[in-house]
């Protein structure tokens, strides 16, 4: 049978593809950015709504540029050490949970879980748009989400299993072998706010689109662009209507480890989660209590997360979730490498990286 080995978890921020010098230019996109969720009630606001609302201890946490280069280095030394291990443990499969913003599922056909399982997956670097605003910052992220062209080998026969053993369990996974040549369309952002819902509606014109974020910062940060054999898992964490909740992530993280020791054919299996931990906005509390549930295997603090936190890109800790489902049952340990919460604004926006791995 095969056997989980090595479990990661990192965030996937574009801060992590940028020097520290770039870090304050990224910070600037804050002021426009409409999908600042805010805790404790999880309200969206406008940048400038925010800075007059928040506390002046949340304000106070903002100090500037000057941590930002002890920051970026923490992050890069903890990221260097789960691509080591990552590398050094060579999994026959490693089995990347993630979520998709606006890449490979739009409102046409949004699932809440799916699995590819393609012979391949491609990356394909990202292009350049043609209006941007700070060319350095954006030639970076192009080059941290992958800047070499690849198909990338998938684990097909191990994802059919998969998919039906989730089935034949109650989950009703989506599954998808081949992609259209153009991705593109609509994704709106139906979070609550002060006074109702918000009303943004993102419009992403047609476009190549290789590998969504999620799994392309994988294959070029921890495998170093030489990447062993994957299976992308997504989960619809951001978008309502059909987001899934914590206790349901959990009870997948399950599922997908019971799969592994039932496939017949003897493989190392590596389970990855990519995405989180809070962000647009810093949310010290919700990420506290999610690495302290992990590392003490509390299933009960794991399913009850705060779904009202859970908005925005802050919903990505779901993907952490649903790895501590998968890992809840074996011997491997949580080793917590660095929880680095940046506070790019006076409005608390930023968010808080973490790197953890289970050995």
């Amino acid at each position: 049978m095969a056997d989980i080995i090595l479990g990661i978890a990192t965030s996937h921020t574009p801060m992590l593809t940028l020097p520290a010098d770039l870090w304050p230019a990224y910070a600037r996109r804050d002021e426009g950015n409409p999908e600042l969720a805010y805790p404790p009630h999880g309200w969206v606001m406008s940048y400038k709504d925010a800075l007059g609302s928040i506390s002046p201890e949340i304000r106070a946490k903002y100090r500037g540029d000057e941590p930002f280069r002890a920051q970026a280095e923490a992050c890069e030394r903890a990221l260097d050490e789960l691509s080591s291990t990552l590398r050094d443990a060579r999994p026959d499969i490693t089995v990347v949970i993630t979520d998709d913003q606006d890449e490979w599922f739009f409102e046409h056909n949004m699932p809440t879980f799916a699995v590819y399982w393609g012979d391949t997956a491609p990356l394909i670097p990202r292009w350049l748009p043609a209006r941007v605003e700070d060319c350095a910052v954006a030639e970076a992220i192009i080059r941290g989400y992958g800047d070499l062209a690849m198909d990338v080998p998938v684990a097909s026969r191990f994802g059919r299993f998969l998919i039906e053993y989730l089935i034949e369990h109650d989950f009703d996974v989506t599954h998808f072998r081949y992609l259209d040549k153009l991705h593109g369309g609509q994704v709106a952002r139906r979070y609550p706010t002060r006074d109702g819902e918000l009303d943004y509606v993102r419009d992403t014109a047609p476009h190549e689109q290789g590998l969504p974020h999620g799994v392309a910062f994988i294959v070029k940060r921890l495998f170093a662009n030489e990447p062993g054999v994957i299976l992308p898992v997504f989960q619809n964490t951001c978008y309502p209507p059909n987001q899934p909740t914590p206790r349901r992530c959990f009870a997948l993280g399950q599922a997908i480890a019971t799969a592994v020791t039932a496939w017949s054919e003897p493989a190392s299996v590596a389970i990855v989660a990519s995405g989180g931990l809070s962000h647009f906005v810093v949310d010290e509390e919700l990420d506290r209590t999610l690495l302290g549930a992990l590392e003490g295997k509390n299933e009960s603090a794991l399913c009850s997360l705060p779904r009202h936190r859970l908005h925005s890109a802050a919903s990505e800790c779901l993907n952490w979730v649903t790895l501590g489902g998968a890992l809840h049952h074996t011997g491997l340990k949580m080793e917590l490498l660095a929880y680095v919460p940046v506070y790019r604004t006076p409005a608390a926006t930023g968010g808080g990286w973490a790197f953890a791995r289970w050995r």
